[in-house]
């Protein structure tokens, strides 16, 4: 499944300057976690403040083995026989934060999940890609602008069509995340996932600080918008990665500010690469609606609304899908109108219903849009909270309104043909922070 598929891939990069616990006795106590959505071994020793080495051992896992929903984790105990205390999670703010016992950091952790683990920043030698249900050298190559025969001779392979899933491949010109200047003592913390970045997709940034901070960032010529939360210790931010970024290192560069007023700076080089998008060429009968202006128009329009960050949010863990039809468009397909260049992209996923289909929301949140579009045709548009917004085009019908409050699930429209269509279906779109995201991202992943 492409949730499946997405979820391999993810990657993590953290660099933890609190001081570990202590090595556990083989015959420690224990306690139960459940995995949430989203989770691996690293974001979870990163809750109880242990190594995620210690976690595998525990539990008999390697530090490669993906986790699954549900599945339960045993968490050693500390040396006293008291259980660690996880980092809050929960949509409301805690005081809970990461602590540590020594004055002077240790020496940071470089976690490059789930392909392998360094210690005292020393980074892997290769970025390494794992091969997906479906995937060959040619569509992994796509991703990374490289032949199948640079794929090939990088990884000694004999046989370029010899590939198997969970396959661990050497990527050649990738780099890897790196820290531009040493960390602030007062930052605990550092995350930033997946891995790579990739055009079209949501990545995750955090931060914990000692004490309450405030905190701003930029990349990509972005100003991020930072979520903070436990008691202003932690810090989230969730980045869209604009379509036709090109293949380059970008820098991330955050501002940190005490009370006092007083600077810290964090900044890190992190590697974009391409989204391996295909190419499709479609007819549109109505060359009118093909006019540049009348897309850019649209477009602002939708990126003003979408620009609005709501410090609440309405949802929690993933999103659900908005109809039980089949797909038959995905995002990020680059696109050639009646012969144009391939310089468009599709900006969301189809749904191949008939008329009349119901369409639902896919999270809960507030309506902010109910129009109909030129291109777009009947639309609505909902605020999530935290710079989300979700976007339901081609509408027979919309059953709401301006300024509703809707619940995930909720009937919303049904699904039509208006706008610039070539038949019924829905089209659905993800917007982070003014910026199209791949939908099927967040249904397939928790956020943050």
């Amino acid at each position: 499944m492409k949730g499946q598929m997405r979820c391999v891939m993810s990657c993590l990069v953290a660099w933890l300057l609190t001081a570990q616990a202590s090595a556990q006795t083989a015959d420690a106590a224990l306690t139960l976690h459940v995995v949430q959505r989203g989770e691996n071994l690293f974001r979870i020793a990163l809750q109880y403040d242990l190594f995620a080495e210690q976690l595998a051992q525990a539990n008999g896992l390697l530090l490669t083995d993906s986790l699954l929903p549900g599945q339960r984790l045993l968490i050693p105990l500390g040396t006293d026989g008291a259980a660690p205390t996880p980092m809050p999670t929960a949509i409301s703010d805690s005081t809970a934060a990461p602590t540590s016992s020594l004055d002077t950091p240790s020496p940071p952790i470089v976690a490059n999940a789930p392909h392998s683990f360094a210690r005292n920043g020393e980074m892997p030698e290769a970025y390494l890609h794992t091969v997906a249900a479906g995937e060959t050298l040619f569509v992994i190559g796509l991703q990374y602008n490289l032949t199948v025969d640079t794929i090939a001779r990088a990884n000694d392979m004999d046989d370029p069509n010899l590939l198997s899933v969970g396959q661990q491949l050497a990527v050649p010109g990738i780099k890897l995340p790196s820290l531009t200047r040493a960390l602030p003592g007062d930052v605990l913390a550092f995350t930033v996932d997946p891995l790579v970045f990739k055009e079209g997709q949501t990545a995750r940034i955090e931060l914990w600080t000692r004490d309450a901070m405030t905190v701003t960032g930029t990349f990509i010529e972005q100003d991020l918008q930072v979520i903070t939360r436990e008691s202003g210790k932690r810090h989230n931010m969730l980045v869209g990665i604009p379509m036709f970024t090109p293949t380059a290192m970008y820098p991330l560069e955050l501002t940190i500010a005490d009370a006092n007023g007083n600077v810290r700076l964090v900044s890190a080089n992190i590697q974009v690469i391409s989204g391996g998008y295909f190419r499709q060429s479609l007819t549109i009968n109505d060359s009118v609606l093909l006019a540049r202006e009348i897309e850019a128009a649209e477009i602002a329009q939708l990126a003003e609304i979408a620009s609005v960050f709501k410090p609440e949010r309405a949802w929690e863990g993933s999103l659900r899908l908005p109809a039980t039809d089949n797909m038959n468009a995905y995002f990020g397909t680059l696109r050639s109108y009646n012969g144009s260049p391939f310089d468009r992209y599709h900006s969301g996923v189809d749904f191949a219903g008939p008329t009349g289909a119901a369409v639902r929301a896919a999270a809960a949140g507030e309506v902010k849009l109910v129009e109909r579009l030129q291109i777009r045709g009947n639309t609505v548009m909902i605020d999530h909270g935290w710079g989300i917004y979700s976007l339901y085009a081609h509408l027979n019908e919309a059953h709401t309104q301006v300024g509703a409050q809707v619940a995930a699930g909720e009937l919303i429209g049904t699904i039509g043909s208006t706008g610039r269509s070539t038949g019924p279906h829905l089209h659905w779109e993800v917007w982070v922070s003014g910026l199209h995201v791949d939908p099927l991202q967040w249904v397939d992943e928790a956020f943050p």
